[in-house]
């Protein structure tokens, strides 16, 4: 293996101590390496085996040993205050029992299984919710919700005994409930439950006001009179001409060139991970729905998985996973295996290369009004998404502090939280249930619970590190990547600031923020237009 870090050294320079980090890292590469292949298809019976065998025989030997080293070092005077602390409180927290990995195994094979009625793979219907014909995203979408229900049942009963077994192991590490428990095991010790109260004030009062207006406007566009929940991916900004699809390695090829022109390591990074063929991106049947980026730290080099849907959104999916890649290798260096990668800042790091990528999609887009189109598109789409980050986490809260509610509770609950903290444009009358019961088709409230709410402290970092790209884009990239490097050291706060950002923005710093995105929108609407006036011009030439 590849030796670790002078920086490391520093306090691991104990011959025997240096041994068990190399293992550390031995067995946790091994356990990704497991889990990578049994997602690629959750059908293969050898595959998931030996990612049974492998969780059952390494991962307690993993935990033991991780506690065994932060034991013996921390009590040394060379270890950080704030290292100390995160490893105080990963030794209160207990690890996932086998019965709750079972049940998270099971619903990964039921979500990337699932069929309709008519035996379709539900897999394959989500890039239909894209298409610019209304009854086939109609269509799509109510056989989404119909598999989910077909297999409701099964899925309720699963995620009641996950509830129950975490409330176990919450009373037996003496936490108050679940939640602080969750946020122990997560590594959050830099902010509280409390902190995360700021974000739905934040959401409510600065991006609802502009969600409301773009979904106005999708509505106009659309000649409907309500929009319906088939329609959210569907605006006057999505019918791109553009030149993503084909086979993986053109489209490799095009976010290639795309990082090179935003920065050379990026493209480095992408170069080496193909040679090393850490790469999986292609859709198929039997492979696990989602994406994500893993560091493998024997390899010090990341894996990207995802499934494309030969649409525009592929590369915006690709470039938030590489920016999951970049952010590793930014703080390879001082990575141990004994401490979680902050979260806030992951998807910090991947929110914000989707954002600083954008004044190069004009390389696989031509037409600069699409290039245009792509952006507010962009835009749309966070601030469409940013009230679902508030859904999903005060769901959780009322999930684990009402532990032992009923199935038609959380229905009930979900739905309220919808009405709560989002718009009231669309309609769902045709669809009232789905309405209460979409949170089933949320991976994480299975696998990573209250793994949400970063998705909305580092989309708003994010859309602030875009603002200062636009004043100083190479003083910028250099303290974002000077950032990226002090997550293992340093508080998110920390990391944050050495970007340039916030971690809770004020009210004066949240209306700057919008001030600059309403000057984005306005300029890429004025583009669109000039540029069908210099068409109408040339035609009446």
């Amino acid at each position: 293996m590849k030796s670790q870090s002078s920086v490391n050294d520093v306090f691991y320079h104990d011959e025997d101590v240096t041994c068990q980090i190399a293992l550390v890292l031995q067995i946790e590469e091994t356990l990704l390496k497991q889990k990578i292949t049994y997602l690629q298809d959750v059908t293969d019976s050898v595959a998931t085996n030996t990612y049974e065998q492998g969780r059952q025989q390494l991962s307690d030997k993993l935990d033991t040993l991780r506690r065994s080293v932060k034991i013996d070092l921390i009590s040394r005077d060379d270890v950080k205050l704030r290292t100390r602390a995160l490893w105080k409180q990963s030794l209160r927290a207990t690890r996932v029992t086998e019965e709750e990995a079972r049940l998270i195994q099971e619903y990964l094979r039921i979500e990337a299984t699932m069929l309709t009625r008519t035996g379709e793979a539900v897999s394959d219907l989500y890039a239909a919710l894209f298409d610019a014909d209304e009854s086939t995203r109609k269509q799509a979408f109510l056989s989404i919700e119909e598999g989910f229900q077909t297999n409701e049942s099964v899925i309720q009963r699963l995620f009641s005994q996950l509830v129950d077994l975490r409330q176990v192991r919450a009373s037996a590490s003496h936490q108050a409930g679940y939640e602080e428990l969750a946020f122990a095991e997560l590594g959050r010790i830099d902010y509280t439950s409390k902190d995360v109260d700021h974000y739905p004030s934040i959401i409510q009062t600065y991006f609802l006001p502009v969600k409301q207006l773009f979904q106005l406007e999708q509505q106009s566009f659309l000649g409907k009179q309500t929009l319906h929940p088939w329609d959210v991916r569907q605006s006057a900004y999505t019918q791109i001409d553009h030149h993503v699809t084909g086979s993986d390695a053109s489209f490799l090829g095009k976010a290639q060139a795309i990082l090179e022109s935003v920065h050379p390591t990026f493209a480095d990074i992408l170069k080496e991970m193909r040679q090393a063929e850490h790469l999986d991106i292609g859709a198929r049947s039997n492979k696990a729905g989602g994406g994500f980026c893993e560091y493998l730290p024997v390899e010090r080099q990341s894996f990207l998985f995802m499934s494309r849907m030969q649409t525009f959104d592929d590369l915006v999916i690709f470039m938030h996973e590489m920016g999951h890649a970049v952010h590793h290798d930014a703080m390879k260096e001082t990575y141990d295996g004994l401490q979680p990668i902050p979260l806030e800042v992951g998807e910090f790091a991947a929110m914000s290369l989707e954002l600083l990528t954008m004044n190069e999609w004009y390389q696989v887009i031509p037409d600069k009004r699409d290039v245009a189109r792509a952006k507010l598109e962009q835009i749309r789409s966070i601030v469409e998404f940013l009230p679902q980050t508030i859904i999903v986490d005060r769901f959780q809260s009322w999930l684990y502090a009402h532990s032992d509610h009923l199935p038609e509770e959380r229905q009930a609950s979900f739905a309220r939280l919808r009405d709560t903290y989002d718009t009231d444009v669309l309609d769902w009358s045709e669809t009232p249930d789905w309405k209460g019961l979409e949170w089933m088709s949320v991976i994480h409230l299975f696998e990573t619970p209250f793994y949400y709410i970063e998705y909305a402290i580092a989309q708003i970092a994010a859309l602030q590190l875009y603002h200062r790209f636009t004043k100083d884009p190479d003083q910028m990239m250099k303290d974002f990547l000077a950032a990226l490097a002090l997550s293992q050291t340093h508080s998110v706060q920390e990391v944050y600031a050495r970007a340039g950002v916030s971690f809770l923005p004020s009210d004066v710093e949240m209306r700057e923020l919008l001030t600059f995105l309403e000057g984005q929108i306005e300029a890429w609407i004025n583009e669109l237009d000039q540029s069908d006036d210099e068409d109408v011009k040339k035609r009446k030439s």
